[in-house]
């Protein structure tokens, strides 16, 4: 079967991690996503050549996350030419997504209603670090200071006591928060469908974060106080120990009634189990039990868990490493991590959601600056004498044969 979006355009203006990536699952369900880059390439670029994030030869993997499987034209908006241009794109596009500043928007002329002006029927995405409404709607935000700082997940993630807060890892907001405008922009679509009607589009950041600490928030609202962070007075069979091999195991066996004898049996203390049958005995004796439960697993390697456990049907997960990750046979049958079809090397995870039993996959590295431009204006009405004027008079960028400057690590 087809992927579900095939069909659907969507114009992509929109730099660094949160929104782009929104753009790389649509272009994975199938849209015909297109990157409208300025012609001193999207910022996104130049993150790994300024050794923010560290990266195997310079090989640009940030950039080719968030714009896989996207078409790109280099564009200066700043211009009545480049606005032009854009006009054609937008009246033949379902989806138009962004995270410009609304000072931006306003200057380039990339508003909601300026895009409603040129399509009254598209579907209008935009991306913030706090939102579209209150005091800050003006301000910027990446993901570490809207998601993990200002939203929450720093804190809440901080040991007692801790020196320094916990660093965030790479683009730990953009891609859940991406995600969540794919979802509310597949609504939309529905209701376009259903109705012929466009409409907005808002995700943030800091909106992510409320999301994914929705419990911690309601505690807090309730109690004034945060979440204990801590495991006192919880079942053994929730907790988290330590292998004699140094790794650890989290067992997460809500149901205690069904696992108790399972789990008692595998870790050697069927004694115990019979004495604690009771849940009401078992209550009353927690601390003694996890006691027992740390030093039975401490006694056991990794492999020893994972058998006597595993036979039993008991639930359970080590913590893996990112290349035990990789190798994880369930995301490997899945296809959770993709081939990158320029860098033998590269695996690139997908989008959080597969259709009709089919793998994913990167059918289109991230594309060069500029490398689809003459095509994409093909594709909306130009004239190859209009295309070299274009070209000409600096408006749009053509596809040089090598990478932008920022990107130098990457072939042509």
């Amino acid at each position: 079967m087809s992927l579900p979006l095939i069909g659907v355009r969507v114009v992509d203006v929109a730099e660094h991690g949160f929104v782009p990536s929104a753009g790389a699952a649509l272009a994975e369900f199938g849209a015909d996503v297109i990157k409208v880059e300025r012609l001193d390439h999207d910022p996104c670029r130049s993150i790994i050549a300024s050794g923010m994030v560290a990266s195997k030869d310079g090989l640009d993997f940030l950039f080719e996350i968030f714009n896989r499987n996207k078409r790109g034209i280099a564009l200066d908006l700043t211009t009545d030419a480049g606005h032009a241009v854009l006009g054609k794109l937008v009246a033949s596009a379902d989806v138009f997504i962004t995270n410009q500043l609304p000072q931006v928007q306003r200057k380039l002329r990339t508003t909601a209603d300026d895009i409603f002006a040129m399509n009254p029927k598209i579907i209008y995405g935009r991306g913030h670090g706090q939102g579209q409404r209150g005091p800050d709607t003006e301000l910027g935000g990446f993901d570490s200071v809207s998601y993990w700082c200002r939203g929450g997940l720093g804190h809440v993630l901080s040991s007692p006591g801790a020196t320094s807060p916990p660093m965030q890892r790479p683009a730990t907001g953009d891609l859940p928060s991406g995600a969540f405008l794919v979802s509310g922009i597949c609504a939309a679509l529905v209701r376009a469908a259903r109705t012929g009607e466009g409409g907005i589009v808002d995700a943030s950041l800091l909106n992510s974060a409320t999301w994914t600490l929705g419990p911690d928030l309601a505690y807090t609202s309730l109690t004034g106080e945060q979440l204990p962070q801590g495991h006192e007075g919880r079942s053994p069979l929730t907790l988290t120990y330590g292998t004699a091999d140094d790794y650890f195991v989290m067992l997460m066996m809500i149901n205690e009634d069904r696992y108790w004898q399972a789990a008692t049996e595998a870790l050697g203390l069927a004694d115990l189990g019979r004495k604690y049958a009771e849940r009401g005995a078992r209550r009353q004796a927690r601390a003694e039990l996890a006691e027992a439960f740390t030093a039975a697993i401490a006694a056991m390697t990794k492999a020893d868990v994972r058998a006597r456990m595993g036979e039993r049907n008991c639930i359970f997960a080590f913590f893996a490493t990112p290349l035990e990750v990789l190798n994880d046979p369930a995301t490997v049958a899945n296809g959770y991590v993709m081939q990158h079809p320029e860098h033998e090397s590269l695996k690139i995870a997908a989008a959080p959601v597969q259709f009709d039993n089919q793998f994913p996959q990167i059918v289109r590295a991230a594309p060069r600056l500029g490398e689809h431009t003459e095509q994409i204006l093909a594709d909306i009405g130009y004239s190859a004498a209009e295309i070299a004027d274009l070209l000409a008079a600096g408006t749009v960028l053509g596809d040089q044969g090598v990478p932008s400057a920022a990107n130098s690590a990457k072939p042509s």
